[in-house]
């Protein structure tokens, strides 16, 4: 049998194995167990479970008891925001309502019924929630009986169930006038208005914006280099603050990524870094970031000081977007612009949306671009059908 430290070995049925001292027995003898998984990682994760005696040993196992481990066992697989989403998610939708069920009494219609009620009068006003919440929600309860099912040969009520279908939500972009209202009225010389005019005219997510550092901006390469991202999430300790800020990588390697700096914001981006250290951040110009929700206010009291009817922040990114697809820019380019994890996501969200107004209008004033656009659109919507 091949053995990898630890004392953590490969059966013979392709399982890990470890075992561990559970105790003694009234003469001082180890008592010895074991603990069995399908990847040498989860082996080493149950063992750390078992001694903190939070493994379940006991059959049937609740809900609650399987979503602890396999809460566990995702620690160090995914990022911290995403391990906080998944407790937040279950607390808010899933723990009351089958948090104390046994795990072998759960059944498909269950599940589907309490999918329907979530859709027609779930939430906090009772108004039912969003397909793409309840569609989260699913995606969760179905990974953790998955678990349950490969690790502790469980059943598998979610196995069957049919996710509800997110529903394509209206994108918010800003007219021509407006988008040239913002540009002239930005006062250049302020990092806020400034940034405002930069998400513009390259896309950023308000997280990459509130993150960069004067050190990520390449005067000489005319570059900006996305390598962070802010974001709240909320305390999972017993701290009187509720939530607290994280940076960190962003989401995808995909969104890793080098923008071109448009060329009519080189001499102010330039003015500004020449009195700045290095590591502070670009909004803030100080060693303190700006965090999303202030600079979210910021950037509302700017729309209202120059006439513009608010748009939340996001529609700046939206209308960079737009805008490309009406120039002629390709998918795959616009994809990399964005830092989307697939092409798949620029094609469904701006391409397949806007495609027959916009080759209209590009056809009239590049019609090689317009062309090159529809063929391009046309072929990725293919693939991805077949």
């Amino acid at each position: 049998m091949s053995r990898r430290g630890d004392n953590i070995h490969k059966r013979s049925d392709g399982r890990w194995e470890r075992r561990y001292i559970s105790g003694r027995n009234e003469l001082g003898k180890a008592v010895y167990k074991s603990v069995y998984a399908h990847s040498y990682a989860d082996c080493s994760e149950k063992l750390k479970l078992a001694q903190y005696d939070l493994l379940p040993v006991s059959k049937p196992m609740t809900v609650d008891e399987l979503f602890t481990v396999w809460h566990l066992s995702r620690k160090n697989k995914v990022k911290r925001s995403t391990f906080v989403n998944y407790l937040t998610l279950y607390n808010n939708y899933l723990r009351e309502r089958f948090g104390s069920f046994r795990v072998d009494k759960l059944n498909s219609f269950m599940l589907n019924r309490f999918v329907d009620e979530m859709l027609t009068n779930g939430g906090k006003k009772g108004l039912g929630l969003s397909s793409t919440t309840m569609q989260s929600v699913m995606i969760l309860l179905r990974s953790v009986l998955e678990y349950g099912e490969l690790e502790y040969g469980l059943s598998n009520a979610a196995k069957h169930i049919s996710l509800p279908k997110s529903q394509s939500t209206e994108i918010s972009v800003f007219s021509e006038f407006e988008v040239r209202r913002v540009r002239n009225c930005a006062d250049l010389c302020n990092s806020t208005e400034l940034g405002i005019v930069l998400t513009l005219f390259t896309g950023l997510r308000i997280g990459e914006l509130c993150a960069l550092i004067w050190e990520d901006i390449d005067m000489a390469e005319q570059l900006i280099h996305v390598r962070k991202t802010l974001f709240r999430i909320a305390n999972q300790d017993d701290s009187a603050q509720k939530t607290g800020i994280v940076i960190d990588t962003p989401k995808s390697k995909s969104s890793l990524r080098d923008v071109p700096i448009p060329t009519f914001l080189l001499e102010p981006i330039a003015r500004l870094k020449a009195n700045q250290y290095s590591q502070n951040y670009f909004l803030s110009c100080s060693s303190r970031p700006d965090e999303p929700r202030t600079y979210t206010e910021q950037y509302k009291s700017f729309l209202r000081r120059i006439g513009v009817p608010y748009r939340n922040f996001h529609s700046l990114r939206h209308t960079f977007a737009t805008q490309c697809v009406k120039s002629g820019v390709d998918v795959k380019t616009l994809s990399e612009l964005l830092g989307h994890s697939s092409v798949k996501i620029t094609l469904d969200r701006y391409i397949r949306r806007f495609r027959e107004a916009y080759l209209v209008l590009i056809y009239y004033t590049n019609p090689a671009a317009a062309v090159v656009l529809y063929v391009n659109s046309y072929q990725l919507q293919c693939q991805h059908l077949n």
